[in-house]
């Protein structure tokens, strides 16, 4: 492990050529189901005007984990798709690439959200349609405020500073060690108390997310055969356990650290320190849907099982306990049961289709669901009417995505990568 701190992080000097990982799609696909779950069955009203559901809906809302795990994939992707040394001709192949990725859909996202809206401040559009849209005001700058139908865009600002930011990791070729070590220093000088911006520390805490999967394609080899069988289901009840416990955050509350959870104690968002502890899970998911690095996978499985353990320990001797850590702590006993034991990936490979327009379900789902209220008036004020309109909003919302995913944003996209194809290839 030590030795992996001190090496370089930067392109493998060979690899093979990559191709598609339909469970790793599958995974992007439940990720972008899981936020937007966790929106339709938001503790307030926001399907039916009149009506809510039980709050034990909300008991399952992992949207914020859903996030911080497309950080890691993005990461894990871009180092898959990015070979040989950095050149001007690369990193502008690059950034036309990810410029065909990101802004048709985001485009089309922000016009979407404003016909629906109706208004909205000169700041606001152009943040969101340049990637600036933030919680934190910049230096000199100041604010650039979400979209009040889209907050989910709020994750795009962030990419675009991880995209533009591997530019000088992939020419600096930094050591591991001492990248994620600055990156924890950074974290820690805000958090108690020097001068240094909530922003910053939001990007470092996220970047250690994007970068731990950029690590995971760089620095472990591919399996040498397709992989069918790995333990994911214990993976993924350790995430739910992981971030319900949240052994950190009770940790930071019982010594009094309470500087380190920001922006508040009520709701803390998921780029602040005491969230870092659900990064090692996010990992163990990773490796065990590709299957690399099984040494690596075992160790990181017991670390993540043992975190859990400690935060429902935590718990227990808090006397906070509440509906939804009974379901955590059954998720967590089924982690220990299935941790050893290897299952199929073919479920995961049958949601393959779900992500391949996962990214416009995130980006445009909100503003729908949210116009819908308008629509029928009358019609609320009961469980029916909210499961007529539930079922409306999934519909529509599944028809704009594949329309956005598989019509309109394509051809837009190679245009915009067409741009540099005289410059030669940067990758596979």
């Amino acid at each position: 492990m030590i030795s992996r701190l001190r090496k370089r992080l930067e392109p493998p000097a060979s690899s093979p050529p990559v191709g598609r990982d339909l469970a790793l799609e599958g995974v992007r696909g439940c990720c972008a189901a899981l936020v937007f779950y966790a929106h339709l069955f938001l503790p307030f009203r926001v399907l039916d005007p009149v009506w809510t559901p039980s709050p034990r809906f909300s008991w399952f809302n992992l949207g914020y984990p859903a996030v911080l795990f497309f950080f890691v994939l993005s990461g894990y992707v871009i180092g898959l798709v990015t070979t040989g040394p950095a050149t001007l001709p690369g990193v502008r192949r690059y950034l036309l690439h990810r410029a065909g990725r990101l802004l048709p859909l985001n485009t089309f996202a922000v016009l979407i959200s404003l016909l629906l809206l109706g208004r909205a401040g000169w700041r606001t559009v152009t943040g969101n349609l340049l990637f600036l849209q933030n919680v934190e005001p910049y230096p000199i700058l100041g604010s650039f405020p979400l979209l009040e139908n889209n907050p989910n865009l709020w994750s795009l600002n962030y990419e675009v500073v991880f995209y533009l930011g591997f530019i000088a990791l992939w020419f600096r070729r930094p050591k591991v060690g001492w990248l994620f070590g600055g990156l924890l220093l950074l974290i820690s000088v805000q958090a108690t108390g020097w001068p240094l911006t909530n922003l910053v520390a939001r990007y470092a805490c996220g970047s250690l997310y994007w970068l731990a999967g950029l690590t995971v394609a760089w620095m472990t080899a591919p399996p040498a055969a397709s992989v069918h069988r790995s333990n994911w289901p214990a993976a993924g009840l350790t995430v739910y356990a992981l971030w319900a416990f949240a052994p950190l955050h009770s940790l930071f509350l019982r010594c009094g650290w309470t500087g380190w959870i920001w922006p508040s104690l009520v709701s803390p968002g998921p780029m602040s320190p005491h969230r870092l502890d659900f990064l090692p899970v996010c990992v163990w998911l990773l490796l065990a849907v590709t299957g690399r690095a099984p040494a690596v996978r075992r160790l990181v499985t017991w670390i993540c099982l043992s975190l859990a353990t400690a935060g429902l320990a935590g718990r227990l001797l808090s006397a906070h306990w509440e509906g939804a850590d009974t379901i955590a702590a059954m998720a967590l006993v089924a982690a220990w049961m299935f941790a050893g034991r290897d299952c199929s990936l073919r479920f995961l490979r049958w949601l393959a289709p779900l992500g391949t327009v996962s990214f416009a379900i995130y980006v445009i789902a909100a503003p729908l669901q949210l116009a819908q209220r308008a629509i029928f008036p009358n019609f609320s004020g009961s469980g029916l009417t909210f499961a007529a309109r539930w079922v409306a909003v999934v519909v529509v919302v599944a028809m704009v995505a594949w329309l956005l995913e598989r019509r309109l944003c394509p051809p837009i996209g190679r245009w915009i990568r067409g741009l540099g194809r005289r410059d030669g290839p940067m990758s596979r």
